[in-house]
């Protein structure tokens, strides 16, 4: 690793080697290791890391009040999930159907609609030659 990709990392994960990607630490350690150079600009990454975290304001211990009531009264709205046991048929077959189950239903029906319905006679059926003859006439 070379020390600007080293402060491009610095810059965009800050400091601390657990936010950094995990394929880019055993480079970055043997910089640090080998370079002071990488080493101050770790210092330098962590004094800013500290500056920003200590000018951002603390939660307001209403806001975190507010917030909890919140989560609470919708976690209160939420449906009670079904027992296991009930729901019939269906809540036993699910685990086994597939996603698409309701496409794969509706075509069947479909295939077994068109496969009950009366075929038309052999001299209503206009094929392409028939057609073509058709208007060969029509002029």
């Amino acid at each position: 690793m070379r020390l600007d990709d080293f402060a491009r990392l610095l810059d965009t994960h800050g400091a601390e080697p657990a936010r950094w990607p995990p394929e880019a630490i055993p480079a970055a350690r043997a910089l640090l290791e080998r370079s002071a150079t990488a080493r101050g600009l770790q210092a330098e990454a962590r004094m800013l890391d500290a500056a920003l975290r200590d000018s951002l304001p603390g939660p307001s211990p209403e806001a975190l009040a507010r917030m909890r009531a919140h989560v609470g009264r919708a976690v209160a709205r939420m449906p009670v999930p079904p027992q296991a046991g009930r729901g019939g048929v269906l809540q036993w077959l699910r685990p086994w159907l597939p996603a698409g189950c309701g496409a794969l239903v509706t075509l069947a029906a479909c295939g077994f609609w068109l496969s009950r319905m009366p075929q038309p006679a052999p001299e209503e059926v206009l094929g392409a030659p028939r057609m073509l003859a058709m208007m060969e006439t029509a002029e």
